[in-house]
Parts: structure tokens; C-alpha cells; sequence
């Protein structure tokens, strides 16, 4: 009976425990789901109501036993079970959101799944020790990769993206979509605050809090990287402009001999150009792991205790390659083409390196980025402006902390306005997206999807658009070629989008449809 009910609760919450020993979390939240079925089959309970009752949500599984880590093992479709092990911190009460930290562990060349079975000292432990006597929750993973323990065949790894080839360079590593997964089975059972998760990291760790951070931002209230190299192994798509939207605390050490500090300097130039909300601190006498991390955690606590998260940010910045990585906060990118030619501010953002050996900066990219869509959106008094680039469509996600609902909402891409009506909140929307995440704060109530639909065309000595419609005749019958794709659906442009050759007083000009900007109506 035992295995049916773990069984049944699995497919409901994607996630299982132990049988019944002192070592394992509680499993389910029965208040919580009793709600939720309330909520669902209760037609006098709106939209609105809904949303109130989730957002003061406030009632979670006793855990007595306190000041201690718990096993807990997530069901992966990708990496099958994941044991961690959470610290529940002395002071949790059930009834008190409590800040949350997840701590990934450098060296995962070295790690693997089996290491959260047993007691093992590691160079984490000071992380470790410093969260657990201020009362932080402590979600801690283990990769398991290539290590001497490990199998060769999981390749749940934050330090290395094992997924990418040679002969396909566009994979992105799905153990980030993976370690944010995670958090959303424990906010259905641990009172965590959802404004106050951070990740933390050291060395391969940090590079991985990194990566979070450019591709999973919108969970997380900021990032904490030690010494890292601000990259992922054999990964082609950490994108900059995506720092724009989470603050990072970043420190380094000069005399660290395998990740050299001139080069982090190199991307903070990079990273400065571009405004990110960077803490950037070097100390000086000290190697790749030493004593400046012990003096730089109380520095690191204070930081983390002024920063909350806000998942409402008047503005996003998001740049992406693969559709995995399509999200933050109220923006999803739907479709993308990186085909199309990018609009004149999208540009690839990338450092110098450093060569090490010989001690010199040299003109070569340190990142190896594939193409990209990109997407600056803003928001304010219900109007959205958004600003794509190579994005054909875009999904807002809208929350009554954004927008008046009794008004109509306004989106304008690229200068021309494409929307403007009144949404309404939707139960049913709002209930499937709290599921999917357990987020108490970011409660989406609808969503608006908007498609760009742009075609970007290019003339041959021909100035203007406009000469083309003025001096072409009706008679004249231009012969078409098949030279460009085709990026919209609507006849006028599929009329449009093809190569011809037109006379234009007396002279032949080849018309290549591929660069000047139309958009559709």
C-alpha cells in the first residue's frame, strides 16, 4: 500500500521521498491541495479571489526535527533521480516564509549523486556551515559527470554543457532548466520566501550560478559567484545582456592560478558597458581557494539581506538561441528566427581574452556565442513597448501589480502599436501557472501573445521602398527568383518577399528582399 500511495503522490508532484523515516521531508501539503481543488470547483470563487488567497498562502507541513539536512529526491525526465540533501535551518517555522539559498559545489569532475548518501568533508563546508547558523534554508545538489564516481552517462553537470558536439553546437545543458525545477516541489511543502532565493558558488559552482543567472534568472533574487570564470564549458550561448535583469555579487582574487583575474577583468569591462547591476570586488595575496572567502561571507550575508527580488521589473532585457531558455519574469519569447538579419542595436556582446601563458591580452572572443534573438521590453501606465530582433512571437505575462485590468492594455512593438484592449484575469491561467511553480509572489492572472511579424527586405541601388511601388508599371510582369525566406504569413508580404528583376528607367536592377524593415499591419 505503502509503494501505491508514493506511487500516486510521484505522478501528482513530480517529485518522491523516502519510505517513512526520520530522514525524509514531508511529501505533500494537504491544506494546499485542498484549496486548490476548492478554488477549481467553486464557481463563486473568482479570478480575483484566487489570486488573494495564493498570494497570502501561509500554511505548510509542521517539521519539528529542525537544524539538520533531509534527503530529498527529485524524478528528472532527463536525469532520472536526483538526491539532495536541505537543511532546514533551527529557527524554521512553518508559518514564517524563510530565505533560501541553493549552493552548488565546485570541482563536479569529482561529485556525483552517491556523495549525497554519505558524509563527506568538501571545500563547500564553510558555505555550508555560514547559511546553516543564520537560519537559511540550504538546498544543496551534487553533479554526477565524468568524475571517478560517477557513471559517464548522466551528465548532470553546471560546470561543463556535455550535451553540446562538434556536429551540433546548439544544445543548450538542461541541468539549469533541472535546478530550477527543483525548487518548485519544496515550495509546495517548505514556507521559502519567493522573494529571497539566491544562488551561490565557488569555482566550477560559481560558474554554474553564473549560468543561472544568464539563462534562469526569474526565480532567483540574486547571484553570488566566487571566483569564477563568468562561462560554461562548450556552451554557446551565455549571453550578457541577460545580467540586465538580476543584481550579481562577484568576487575574485588576484592570485588565483585557474581562472587568472585579468581576465574577469576583461568581462567586467564588458559588463559595466552594459549597466549590470554588478557588486564587483577583488582581494589581493590570496589563490583560487583561500581565506578571502571566509572574510568575504559576512560581506556577502549583508548583501543578500538588502536585495529581494522583483519578478515586476519596469524593464527586461533577453537574449536567447534555444527555446529552453525563453523566459523572464512577465516576458516569454515564443518563436524566434536567427535566419532573419537582427535590427541595428542587437549586436554580439563579447570580451578580449587573456592568454595565460604568456601573460597578454589578444584580440580573439572569449565567448563562442551561436546567433541570436533578442527582446528590450519596458512597461508603464498599461502600455508595453517592446523592441525585438529576429523574435516573431512574444508572450506578456500580466499580473494586477503591472497593469490596470479595467483599462485596456497597450503593446507597441518596434514604434507601431499591435494591441490595445482590456484583458481579464483568468482563473483557470492563474491556477495552471501557480501549479507549475509554487510562486506565491508571481501570480500571472493572463497573458497576451503577440506576433511581430516582420520582414526585413533589401533593394540594389534602389533608395527607397517607396520608388519601387512609384516607378514600377502595372503591365510590367518581373520575373521572380526563389532568393530569400519567406518570414510572415500575410499574402502582401509573401508577394513581396521574393528576389525580381524590375526596370527602372530603361535600367535592370536586381531587388533583393532581405534588409529593409516593413512591418506587417
Amino acid at each position: 500500500m505503502t509503494r501505491i500511495t508514493l506511487t500516486y503522490l510521484f505522478l501528482l508532484f513530480s517529485f518522491e521521498s523516502f519510505e517513512q523515516t526520520s530522514n525524509r521531508l514531508p511529501i505533500t501539503n494537504d491544506s494546499l491541495t485542498k484549496q486548490i481543488k476548492s478554488i477549481n470547483s467553486d464557481e463563486k470563487i473568482n479570478a480575483d479571489s484566487t489570486w488573494s488567497i495564493l498570494s497570502f498562502w501561509n500554511r505548510y507541513p509542521e517539521i519539528r526535527d529542525t537544524k539538520r539536512y533531509y534527503l530529498f529526491l527529485y524524478k528528472d525526465s532527463i536525469f532520472g533521480t536526483i538526491p539532495l540533501k536541505i537543511y532546514i535551518p533551527e529557527n524554521y517555522q512553518n508559518n514564517v516564509p524563510s530565505p533560501t539559498v541553493l549552493l552548488l559545489h565546485g570541482a563536479v569532475a569529482l561529485s556525483s549523486f552517491k556523495d549525497a548518501y554519505r558524509d563527506t568533508t568538501t571545500d563547500e563546508d564553510l558555505f555550508y556551515r555560514y547559511f546553516e547558523k543564520n537560519n537559511y534554508i540550504i538546498i544543496r545538489p551534487f553533479a554526477d559527470s565524468y568524475g571517478p564516481n560517477a557513471t559517464g552517462k548522466i551528465n548532470f553537470d553546471w560546470g561543463i554543457n556535455r550535451f553540446n558536439s562538434r556536429k551540433n553546437r546548439n544544445k543548450t545543458n538542461p541541468t539549469f532548466q533541472t535546478l530550477k525545477d527543483i525548487i518548485s516541489p519544496l515550495k509546495q511543502v517548505l514556507n521559502i520566501d519567493d522573494n529571497k532565493i539566491f544562488a551561490l558558488g565557488h569555482s566550477d559552482g560559481a560558474d554554474g550560478v553564473f549560468a543561472l543567472e544568464v539563462y534562469k534568472p526569474s526565480y532567483f533574487a540574486g547571484f553570488i559567484v566566487y571566483n569564477s570564470m563568468l562561462d560554461n564549458i562548450f556552451s554557446h550561448d551565455i549571453f550578457l545582456r541577460n545580467t540586465l535583469n538580476r543584481p550579481l555579487y562577484l568576487v575574485h582574487s588576484d592570485l588565483d592560478n585557474l581562472r587568472p583575474i585579468q581576465q574577469t577583468r576583461l568581462q567586467m569591462k564588458g559588463l559595466d558597458s552594459l549597466k549590470s547591476p554588478i557588486f564587483y570586488k577583488e582581494y589581493y595575496g590570496y589563490q583560487h581557494y583561500d581565506k578571502h572567502l571566509q572574510l568575504d561571507l559576512p560581506f556577502a550575508y549583508e548583501w543578500m539581506k538588502n536585495i529581494s527580488r522583483n519578478c515586476f521589473q519596469k524593464n527586461v532585457t533577453w537574449e536567447l538561441s534555444d527555446s529552453t531558455n525563453n523566459t523572464c519574469d512577465w516576458l516569454r519569447v515564443l518563436q524566434f528566427d536567427t535566419t532573419m538579419n537582427g535590427a541595428p542595436w542587437h549586436t554580439e556582446l563579447n570580451t578580449e581574452s587573456y592568454n595565460k601563458p604568456k601573460k597578454v591580452h589578444f584580440n580573439f572572443p572569449y565567448y563562442d556565442l551561436n546567433k541570436s534573438a533578442a527582446v528590450k521590453a519596458s512597461y508603464n501606465n498599461n502600455t508595453f513597448d517592446l523592441q525585438t530582433s529576429r523574435i516573431t512571437e512574444i508572450e506578456l505575462l500580466i499580473s494586477p501589480i503591472m497593469v490596470n485590468l479595467q483599462n485596456p492594455v497597450i503593446i507597441n512593438v518596434n514604434g507601431k502599436e499591435v494591441f490595445n484592449k482590456k484583458v481579464t484575469a483568468d482563473k483557470v491561467f492563474l491556477l495552471k501557472s501557480f501549479t507549475s511553480s509554487f510562486d506565491r509572489k508571481a501570480l500571472w492572472v493572463t497573458s497576451i501573445k503577440v506576433k511581430t511579424n516582420y520582414v526585413l527586405l533589401t533593394f540594389s541601388r534602389i533608395a527607397e521602398a517607396s520608388e519601387f511601388k512609384k516607378t514600377t508599371k502595372k503591365t510590367q510582369k518581373p520575373h521572380f527568383a526563389p532568393m530569400v525566406r519567406i518570414f510572415s504569413e500575410h499574402s502582401l508580404l509573401y508577394a513581396l518577399s521574393k528576389a525580381a528583376w524590375i526596370k527602372f528607367t530603361g535600367i535592370k536592377y536586381l531587388v533583393n528582399f532581405s534588409e529593409v524593415l516593413l512591418q506587417a499591419s
